[in-house]
């Protein structure tokens, strides 16, 4: 089998049925259904669990190019369908100058908006139910879906607006266009506060980070940028496809953006590092892929392309097993696969998660490892035989669900959990037992003390926690971020915590009486962190690409 035939074989789901190229794809906010345009004229709905397609929403009289289900209404092709924030509405945008809303549940038109005097390109809904709309008249306007009127149109472009994105927070628009810039626009004033020029051929797709410091654009010269939105600067060209880059987005839970090409590839790109994640290089498209768009949890990639969708599980992250002879990697194919650290070799793929498989971590002996899913369970496995040895179903009725983070006790006598709540278990019995009580704060990542007495925790709320090793009662919270805490880990000698943040900090704390001893700064967020075992170093990691060991004793970076 080529490289070309496996590949294929990762796809999740292809879903066919438009009878002419597929030009734009995108989820539902549940994850549960995406929608597709073509050039058929028509956009489908398709309910991704059972691979079927729910409606055909059909009515263009030219291509769709973006859409979920088959809506008809419209003249010519559809360029661009999105999703309300809400999931209970359809927006698309057509070579028939207009822009149309439906309602996604029956596919009735609600409402069609005119104004344009070319084809629409693009169209995108902001957090409060606006749209936004792009268009070959050089032309950016917003749009109130109540008065169903225009409110605001942005002129700045030179050429065909191929692309609109609002940021997350909604106070700011970006576009693409065929004069070869990207900008940055004011909704309240329609002032351009930005222009990044640096594309050798037209803008057609723009993306924004989840925390909205970053723009990604992707261009007809088989690259995508990387921009800085505060500093105006391009921090990194993504330069791998062979042909012109048609979409690009941004995952929102990781540091990857995924770009669909004319080259037939769809890439995965490690944005810190500014190169493509070769082994998540998707070719099971025939022909040029025309639209990318991850699913809100960042767990999966839709493609359209030709007369079909595909849905891939991508991204891995690795841990080392004690000794350093092993590598454990967790990726969003389902599979947990255990790699000899020095050949490079696959010594074994780990077949049981029925959804994309976020942590790993190996006992103290290096013989078992357990694995956290999005299919809310935490595996034990046998690592010499390969063996699952059981498995622990984390959901509860006040659990969303998702295990984000997995930790062995010192002993191997326990297991903690992360997955909005924290939970320990005792791998033998498969059991839980404990967990924190009325404990609201969101946690995400969590590690045992070196000692094994406490517990250091970290999630949305901001906040770090230490708890007792029962988790019965929170003994400290560690206040000071800003933002998000993405990890947390302990000194050696158990006396302080470093924690890695939203917020460009990593910080070290007195593990004792909460005081925040030192805090260190990125360019960008701080992902991850780890204290070097046998000395006062740690080293952090972050989205400004770069990797630094610092010595605690002297604060002082050492490269």
């Amino acid at each position: 089998m080529d490289d070309q035939d496996k590949n294929k074989d990762a796809s999740i789901e292809t879903l066919n049925g438009h009878t002419d190229s597929v030009l734009a794809v995108a989820w539902s906010t549940d994850n549960t259904r995406v929608a597709s345009g073509s050039e058929d004229n028509t956009i489908k709905l398709w309910d991704t669990q059972a691979a079927k397609c729910l409606s055909t929403l059909s009515g263009h009289a030219q291509s769709v190019m973006s859409c979920l289900l088959t809506l008809e209404g419209h003249a010519d092709a559809v360029a661009s369908v999105v999703w309300s924030p809400d999931g209970a509405r359809l927006a698309s945008a057509s070579f028939d100058r207009t822009i149309k809303v439906w309602n996604a549940a029956n596919g009735k038109l609600l409402m069609t908006l005119e104004g344009h005097t070319a084809e629409v390109r693009s169209v995108a809904w902001s957090a409060e139910g606006g749209l936004a709309s792009a268009s070959a008249d050089a032309i950016v306007k917003i749009w109130d879906t109540v008065l169903q009127d225009c409110i605001r149109t942005l002129k700045g472009h030179s050429k065909s607006v191929m692309a609109v994105a609002w940021s997350p927070d909604g106070t700011r628009l970006a576009s693409g266009s065929m004069d070869a810039s990207a900008k940055i626009w004011n909704p309240e004033t329609g002032e351009a506060t930005a222009t990044f020029t640096g594309h050798e051929n037209g803008v057609t797709s723009v993306s924004w980070s989840r925390n909205g410091s970053r723009l990604a654009s992707a261009s007809l010269d088989s690259t995508m940028k990387i921009w800085n939105v505060e500093t105006k600067v391009c921090v990194s060209t993504l330069d791998g496809h062979t042909d012109a880059v048609n979409s690009v987005a941004w995952c929102k839970s990781t540091t990857h953006v995924a770009s669909a090409s004319a080259d037939k590839k769809v890439k995965i790109w490690d944005v810190n590092t500014g190169e493509p994640v070769l082994a998540l290089t998707l070719k099971g498209h025939e022909s040029g892929v025309n639209s990318v768009s991850w699913s809100s949890d960042g767990k999966e990639i839709a493609s359209g392309s030709g007369h079909t969708d595909f849905i891939w599980g991508v991204a891995c992250a690795p841990y080392w097993k004690p000794g350093n002879k092993r590598v454990a990697s967790a990726s969003y194919d389902k599979t947990v696969r255990i790699w000899d650290a020095e050949t490079g070799q696959c010594l074994h793929i780990l077949h049981g998660h029925t959804k994309s498989v976020m942590t790993v971590a190996w006992d103290r002996g290096g013989k078992m490892l357990a694995s956290g899913s999005y299919d809310n369970t935490v595996r034990i496995w046998d690592t010499q035989t390969a063996e699952c040895l059981g498995s622990i179903f984390t959901l509860d009725h006040q659990e969303p669900g998702a295990v984000t983070s997995v930790a062995w006790s010192n002993d191997s006598k326990q297991i903690l959990s992360a997955n909005d709540t924290l939970k320990i278990w005792d791998p033998s019995t498969f059991e839980a037992k404990a967990r924190p009580q009325g404990d609201k704060s969101d946690p995400r990542w969590a590690r045992w003390s070196p000692d094994g007495t406490r517990i250091a925790s970290a999630g949305y709320d901001k906040n770090v926690r230490i708890w007792d090793s029962k988790l019965t009662q929170c003994l400290l919270s560690l206040e000071g971020h800003t933002d998000w805490v993405f990890c947390v880990d302990w000194s050696p000698d158990q006396t302080q915590v470093v924690s890695a943040s939203s917020d460009k900090t990593a910080k070290i704390w007195h593990a004792s009486s909460g005081k925040c001893l030192s805090t260190i700064k990125h360019d960008d967020q701080v992902i991850a962190v780890a204290w070097c075992q046998t000395s006062s170093r740690i080293v952090t990691g972050g989205e400004d690409r770069t990797v630094r060991v610092w010595n605690v004793n002297n604060k002082s970076r050492e490269s």
